[in-house]
């Protein structure tokens, strides 16, 4: 199966139409959307099948798919948009992180959750899929900026629609969705003090063990390796992007020190910090 783009590679986000990515997979329709978030934009009405379950997606809807699925898409709806990202993209503060482990991607009620859009097809493509043209060939931080704008608003889209669709909830105050949900938040807030599973465990009144159960049924790895990859990330971009030396983005992230943050980099990226500096930047 096709899996991820180079531009997923290079900025943890890309936008195709189901005519692109099908191409690309040498004409199959069956994807894996592995450690990414996608939504699926309908300009007509198609049908796709998430984890076997068939899911009717109207004209002008969104479609919230959550990392770890089997998708195959609509051969009969080629333009449709396909707009997937990291967490590591989007997570930028606590309020990301809470819209991203929402009902959007993460129901109880629903296989996938389907929103209507803010105007016709016509106008999201001008809205999203224009705006990211004029600036694709731009500066990549520019770029990144606003794709991760454009994503914000289909999201805020999506969060109107549940106020609007849902149901009176069951009772998941303690279901591990509920859990892993809250774990994701503290860890944006925590991760550059508290690399370790039981600091998050004991704030959320679960075990180190029970915790890294229900991470491996939600995301599909352990509590250590979630919070491994979210400061591996971190420490990737800075080190990409940052105006900081090697010493001081260690120190931001809460390392002792150099030596330190340099073995845990090899360990888990396989370059060191330097290597990582000294790689010429990927574009689009």
């Amino acid at each position: 199966m096709y899996q991820i783009t180079k531009e997923l590679d290079a900025a943890g986000f890309s936008i195709n139409t189901v005519r692109t990515v099908v191409l690309r997979n040498n004409g199959e329709l069956s994807f894996k959307t592995l450690e990414y978030f996608v939504i699926y934009i309908s300009l007509k009405d198609s049908c796709i099948v998430v984890d076997g379950n068939k899911i009717r997606v109207k004209a002008n809807h969104l479609a919230y798919i959550a990392p770890f699925k089997d998708v195959v898409y609509d051969s009969e709806s080629p333009d449709d948009i396909i707009i997937a990202f990291s967490s590591s993209f989007y997570e930028r503060s606590g309020k990301d992180s809470f819209i991203l482990n929402s009902d959007l991607f993460f129901n109880s009620q629903y296989n996938v959750f389907t929103a209507p859009t803010i105007g016709n097809g016509a106008e999201i493509k001008k809205l999203i899929v224009n705006r990211l043209d004029l600036y694709r060939d731009k500066e990549m931080g520019l770029y990144i900026a606003v794709a991760h704008n454009c994503v914000e608003i289909l999201l805020l889209d999506g969060l109107l629609g549940i106020q609007n669709q849902l149901v009176k909830p069951e009772k998941i105050n303690f279901s591990y969705m509920d859990v892993v949900n809250r774990f994701r938040v503290l860890l944006q807030k925590h991760f550059k003090e508290e690399k370790g599973v039981s600091f998050y465990s004991e704030k959320l009144g679960v075990s180190s063990q029970r915790l890294s159960v229900m991470t491996e049924l939600v995301l599909g790895k352990g509590a250590k390796k979630v919070i491994v990859q979210k400061v591996t990330d971190e420490a990737v971009k800075m080190l990409q992007n940052s105006v900081l030396n090697i010493s001081e983005i260690a120190m931001d992230l809460g390392f002792a020190d150099e030596g330190n943050f340099s073995a845990f980099i090899k360990k888990h990226y396989n370059k060191t910090p330097s290597e990582i500096r000294d790689t010429n930047q990927v574009y689009l």
